[in-house]
């Protein structure tokens, strides 16, 4: 199922796109600010984002900004505003689609379908790995550890998926967030701190477990198989 996040002040905007699409199998997260929109983005990593440009609290392109260096995700402009300028503004910041308002549903829909195909076509060749006792398959968002099946987060999916296809080798905290994000940033070492932690403490991962996720004092992280 793709996830969404609708960044839209309007109530009434924001309650019709979500029900709708909702109605059309996506996984819908609103926010109504720049501030929730951040907050969320840190939550978790959505497949596509409608973006509205007014927002209460700052530019929808420059927030577009601060998405590049957090996620691909593609990134569809909702505005009012048609002119030729704002519109390469947009692309500019980052946006990979701009609809101006009125539109129809059935539009923004086809808009979705078409980014998320350039999405899928831009995936993995091998979008699945098999290990003994730890499957992991970036299509269906799950992993499964030790007979046990989890939906992880994507980038914590994407975390582990870049691990195991380098199983027992060291890939520091520059190379993981570089592949994941497509860029390094200040703040990459914490980030990708952070999500590890979170992936263990999703997959269960303890004594017991029959892989584990060591780090060293250089910030590189090795997934490797325990042998009991």
């Amino acid at each position: 199922m793709p996830h969404i996040l609708l960044v839209e002040d309007d109530s009434d905007i924001m309650r019709i796109n979500s029900n709708f699409l909702e109605n059309e199998g996506y996984d819908v997260h609103c926010a109504d600010s720049v501030q929730t929109a951040s907050f969320m983005i840190e939550e978790f990593v959505p497949d596509l984002v409608l973006l509205d440009v007014m927002l209460p609290d700052g530019d929808g392109m420059d927030f577009c900004k601060i998405l590049r260096q957090k996620t691909q995700a593609s990134v569809i402009f909702l505005t009012a505003c048609d002119e030729n300028d704002s519109v390469i503004m947009g692309f500019r910041s980052g946006g990979d689609d701009y609809i101006t308002k009125p539109y129809d549903l059935n539009v923004l829909k086809a808009r979705i379908e078409a980014q998320l195909r350039r999405n899928t076509a831009k995936a993995p060749n091998h979008p699945r790995i098999e290990l003994p006792f730890l499957t992991i398959d970036l299509f269906s968002g799950t992993a499964s550890l030790d007979g046990e099946e989890y939906s992880l987060p994507q980038r914590e999916l994407q975390i582990l998926y870049l691990l195991a296809s380098c199983i027992g080798s060291r890939i520091s905290y520059h190379e993981i967030y570089k592949s994941i994000y497509g860029c390094d940033v200040d703040d990459s070492k914490n980030t990708i701190r952070v999500n590890i932690s979170r992936l263990k403490k999703h997959l269960s991962m303890d004594d017991m477990s029959t892989y584990e996720i060591a780090s060293t004092s250089e910030g590189e992280y090795v997934l490797r198989r325990v042998i009991f």
